[in-house]
């Protein structure tokens, strides 16, 4: 990661494992697994959405069926966010995940980058 801050994600309950957590948090982002932490674990997906907004944090989510609604529904509502990263992997494919999140990540390594940005994986 060449930013100097650490990227801040929030990874959705589907991505939520230790090892992907450990994965990302070992190359220095600030992760928050919704999967594991109870507060977050059984929120509907646009409410995990609005707290990743209020967190500034990028969403990272398997959930490719409902998030491209709920990224047209800000946009339509002239709402700005802090990024999303749709990820179409296995949630096991820790390695195909990684080495596709750094890909992401030094193309665009700092928080401001990902204002309103949506990518896959």
């Amino acid at each position: 990661m060449t930013g100097s801050d650490p990227l801040r994600l929030l990874l959705d309950c589907d991505l939520s494992s230790h090892a992907l957590t450990r994965i990302l948090s070992e190359r220095g982002h600030d992760v928050l697994a919704a999967g594991l932490v109870d507060e977050l674990e059984q929120l509907d997906d646009p409410i995990l959405f609005a707290v990743a907004q209020e967190q500034r944090r990028v969403l990272a989510t398997h959930n490719f069926h409902d998030f491209p609604d709920i990224l047209r529904d800000w946009a339509e509502a002239g709402r700005s966010h802090h990024g999303c990263i749709l990820c179409f992997l296995p949630t096991n494919a820790h390695a195909g995940m990684s080495k596709r999140f750094d890909r992401w990540f030094e193309r665009f390594p700092s928080q401001e980058d990902w204002i309103d940005r949506t990518v896959s994986l």
